[in-house]
């Protein structure tokens, strides 16, 4: 009996601090560049996405990281934009590197990860699957 309370208890705790890391608020300034990205991906404004966009963008899993490769798919397939725009107005989390995810809990979905760079905080990578 002492050791299923305690087994519950301990459980409970792991519970508790993972949605408080879960909970932890976006930094404004990064928070900005996801409202930046979410405007941009709903007007399709290639212009605006391009200015929060990491250079070496990671769009999808067969090695391709370049802004302008993202930005020329996109415009040929504009309803991955629809994916750009829903997942940016979900919840996000920081995750322990001090990046950020959107949605929280992307499983294989669609996510956008934003990681602070040199010149602020920018998006990284927008991409589906594992």
């Amino acid at each position: 009996m002492r050791f299923s309370s305690y087994a519950a208890c301990m459980a409970f705790s792991v519970l508790a601090l993972s949605s408080s890391i879960a909970a932890q608020p976006l930094p404004p300034d990064a928070q900005a560049v996801i409202d930046r990205v979410h405007v941009a991906a709903q007007a399709r404004d290639f212009a605006a996405l391009e200015k929060s966009m990491a250079v070496e963008f990671v769009w999808s899993f067969g090695g391709d990281s370049d802004v302008q490769q993202a930005l020329e798919s996109w415009r040929e397939h504009p309803e991955v934009l629809y994916e750009l725009q829903r997942i940016t107005a979900a919840a996000c989390v920081v995750q322990d590197d001090g990046g950020i995810e959107c949605p929280t809990e992307a499983g294989d979905g669609y996510r956008a990860r934003f990681e602070k760079l040199a010149a602020g905080w920018r998006m990284v990578s927008f991409l589906a699957g594992d």
